[in-house]
């Protein structure tokens, strides 16, 4: 835990130089979180997003994420790698529904956590002496991981003077693309600023890992850099999360008994980092299982998995992850062990 506990303190004191100039927790750099950005263009009266007005605000929304250090996943490098279309109107269920494909295909580049999704509208007005040419833009952002709805952004609408002759769409995709960009660029800010609230570090954040080193001088140092998670509650509390995104893992036990699974639940709900909540737990020996949701990525909380289980003893375990399901499977037989006692046949 003592490595963890390093990792986020120099996060959030990154955090915090960097937040210093802006004067704004809003306009500080985010994180390296992986994104998608796609269009919902299901409502037949929105633009397609093969259209390349609608590709122009599409790109800039990305740039926008990408200039706050997000990781922009390429939603044309998706359809390459696995032969998607996206060619066909889509709405924001079948976006959502592409985005956790890419996911689940198990290949890091494209195992996005957050999903936002945007949507373009425009309208032409003849005014006689001349065209008036109508965009708006909106979308809304999801977590990817636990499936929440993060919130939306938006609408955003301007409304820009054409010719009397700029009667095809030819002329108003020209007209849309030279005007497109200053709207997607305030609309994007607005969602990555709505990303932000949800991922920077919460109130007392800074001044939890102050009271951490401060305590870590101190006698308690040494004991919490060699604790192992064993169920003895730490000496001092790990400090908060860097992110507030929180996930819903499902644990799942087989052939361990109810007394196992019990210290275990005990044990992550008073010392793993990041905890938010646990369920009831389900199912009858030998399999049981409860929900666990916590604030901490999955690749932290099965390492801190495998280190419960072999500080338990438990020796003739398998762990297995399968995204946010951890499965402990217990190898061995529940018979008892031989007590030394000489046989009475031979």
């Amino acid at each position: 835990m003592r490595g963890c506990r390093l990792m986020v303190r120099a996060v959030l004191i990154t955090l915090a130089l960097g937040g210093v100039s802006g004067g704004c927790a809003a306009s500080q750099p985010a994180t390296d979180i992986p994104i998608i950005v796609m269009a919902d263009d299901g409502d037949p009266s929105s633009l397609a997003a093969t259209n390349a007005a609608s590709q122009m605000i599409g790109t800039k929304i990305k740039e926008q994420f990408q200039r706050y250090n997000y990781y922009v996943v390429d939603e044309h490098a998706v359809a390459a790698a696995f032969g998607f279309d996206f060619s066909h109107r889509m709405d924001s269920s079948a976006v959502l529904r592409a985005a956790l494909q890419a996911k689940n295909s198990h290949r890091a580049e494209f195992d996005v956590r957050s999903v936002v999704i945007y949507r373009v509208f425009a309208r032409a007005r003849d005014l006689g002496f001349a065209r008036q040419l109508s965009l708006e833009v909106a979308g809304e952002v999801h977590d990817a991981d636990s499936g929440l709805y993060l919130g939306d952004f938006g609408p955003i609408s301007r409304s820009f003077p054409a010719s009397a002759d700029c009667g095809d769409n030819a002329c108003y995709t020209s007209v849309l693309r030279d005007h497109g960009a200053d709207i997607a660029a305030i609309v994007a800010d607005e969602a990555r600023k709505k990303l932000a609230l949800l991922t920077k570090p919460a109130p007392g954040a800074l001044a939890a890992v102050a009271g951490a080193d401060s305590a870590s001088a101190g006698s308690a140092g040494p004991q919490l850099a060699s604790a192992a998670v064993t169920g003895d509650a730490p000496a001092v509390a790990e400090p908060a999360s860097p992110r507030r995104l929180v996930v819903a893992y499902n644990l799942r036990f087989e052939n361990l008994s109810m007394h196992d699974v019990l210290r275990i639940k005990g044990v992550m709900e008073s010392e793993f980092p990041d905890f938010v909540r646990a369920g009831r737990i389900s199912g009858s020996e030998p399999v049981l299982q409860y929900g666990y949701v916590s604030r901490a990525p999955q690749d932290k909380l099965f390492e801190w998995v495998n280190i419960l289980v072999g500080d338990m003893g438990m020796k003739s375990t398998k762990i297995l992850a399968d995204g946010n399901t951890i499965t402990v499977k217990n190898l061995a037989g529940d018979m008892p062990a031989p007590s030394g006692q000489v046989a009475r046949f031979k």
